[in-house]
């Protein structure tokens, strides 16, 4: 059972229930970042901006509770691995859903101050790039952070689109910027983007470059009308 007291909605839906299980602050975004395999504690503090490591202790013991975390300690050893049980690895598809809808409706450059981490980006852009079945041909994109050990490759064949947090040699486009100047990079409207960031470096070809910028024309999808109030 959880841990922490939950909120009952009392009436018989299984969106509630799912809700009294997911629904509080930081949940689903622990299970955002451990869909794409085991974390550690630090790295799960080092996607979750603003969490304390207090409130993340408390939402994986709630998750292991719920039976969609499992934790993998092992006697003297010091790191303990987070990853995700069949059950939790079956919200992926909901999140997807969610991330979309904020595409449509939410999508804004990050605010001043604002946490980023590349794989939150990069994994949305794959996600567009993946349901739109864009086929511009083979291709392997590195995305590399200055101020961070990231490095993260995105590559598409026959429409089909995947990511990996690691660096393929040879790619045919490498971005380098600190984590905010990639973020605001790729925030930034087409055609906006095609003009530069001073805090990126975009090295290859001038075909290769031009198909990118061509590629994730559509990403972010601007507003529909305005943002809900929240």
């Amino acid at each position: 059972m959880p841990t922490t007291p939950r909120s009952a909605y009392a009436h018989y839906c299984m969106l509630a229930r799912t809700l009294e299980r997911l629904g509080d602050r930081w949940a689903l975004l622990v299970v955002r970042d451990l869909v794409t395999g085991p974390r550690r504690f630090t790295d799960l503090m080092d996607r979750l901006g603003g969490i304390t490591p207090r409130t993340l202790t408390q939402r994986l013991r709630d998750l292991e509770a719920d039976g969609l975390v499992l934790v993998d300690r092992v006697p003297g050893r010091r790191e303990v691995w987070y990853s995700l049980t069949p059950a939790g690895i079956d919200l992926a598809p909901a999140l997807d859903e969610l991330v979309l809808w904020g595409l449509r409706h939410l999508a804004a450059l990050p605010a001043p101050g604002e946490p980023t981490h590349p794989e939150h980006l990069l994994s949305a852009l794959r996600l567009v790039l993946d349901r739109e079945k864009l086929d511009v041909g083979p291709v392997t994109w590195v995305v590399r952070t200055r101020d961070h050990d990231d490095n993260y490759t995105i590559s598409g064949r026959g429409g089909r689109w995947t990511l990996e947090d690691t660096a393929v040699p040879n790619p045919d486009i490498e971005l380098l910027g600190t984590r905010r100047d990639l973020a605001d990079y790729l925030t930034t409207l087409h055609p906006a983007r095609a003009a530069g960031h001073p805090g990126v470096r975009v090295r290859g070809s001038e075909q290769e470059i031009s198909r990118f910028l061509g590629a994730i024309a559509a990403f972010p999808q601007p507003p529909r009308g305005p943002a809900p109030s929240v």
